[in-house]
């Protein structure tokens, strides 16, 4: 355990920082919730045009329930009993790390609750929209989201690999349960269509949501940018 352990810092310290203010900006900024406002709207614009209301709200309340859930075994639960300094907080790293913004997160950082929220959201669209492109879009940003607590040195890798399970792990049982509750109510779709995903969502909706992850992306890199020149 404790070779284990030893690889860990020592894989987390060669991914965190970099000698960029632009990266830094970058890194920084997607970490932030609140960056991908423009995202979170989009998405539940699409899950309402293409459900009845009762399947939009059955939809909106296990997505809620699945990240307050997810929230409470990482930070309610598993962070204050398995007591896991960060990088950022551990005595034996923490002059080591590149800081940026002078930001170094709580005291504990197992397991990651970016990796495990980010996940459960991109395996439970996954299987809410089963569009093979979106799926490629939601774990891309599910992982450049994640890689930012590991470059910002708030996290080690395995505190990352173990969210990552979690929210994997929660995001197709919440679904599973989700799919098994509104079969009685509402009734499940099985589209066969050009125009259609396989569970009924229009396929010009999943580019529309794709456009506005990577145009998310392309603001985030020009206010880094802005940023740089201050």
């Amino acid at each position: 355990m404790h070779e284990l352990n030893e690889l860990d810092h020592q894989l987390t310290l060669a991914i965190n920082g970099s000698d960029s203010l632009f990266w830094d900006n970058v890194m920084y900024t997607v970490t932030d919730t609140f960056s991908w406002t423009a995202v979170i709207v989009a998405l539940l614009v699409i899950i309402f045009k293409n459900n009845t209301w009762k399947e939009a709200l059955m939809v909106y309340i296990t997505i809620g329930l699945l990240i307050f859930v997810a929230d409470r075994i990482c930070s309610g639960l598993v962070k204050p009993m398995v007591e896991r300094w960060r990088p950022t907080q551990d005595p034996q790293l923490m002059y080591l790390v590149d800081v940026v913004r002078n930001y170094r997160g709580g005291r504990f950082g197992f397991f990651s609750g970016h990796a495990c929220n980010t996940m459960c959201m991109a395996m439970f669209l996954s299987w809410l929209f089963r569009s093979w492109k979106v799926t490629l879009t939601l774990f891309f940003w599910s992982f450049t989201t994640t890689f930012t607590r590991l470059y910002l040195g708030v996290h080690y890798l395995g505190d990352v690999c173990v969210g990552f399970l979690v929210g994997a792990i929660l995001g197709g049982l919440f679904y599973w349960v989700m799919e098994r509750f509104i079969h009685p109510c509402v009734g499940l779709k099985h589209y066969i269509s050009e125009q259609f995903t396989a569970t009924g969502y229009m396929k010009d909706d999943m580019d529309t949501f794709m456009t506005v992850i990577f145009f998310n992306y392309i603001c985030v890199i020009i206010f880094a940018m802005t940023l740089g020149m201050e």
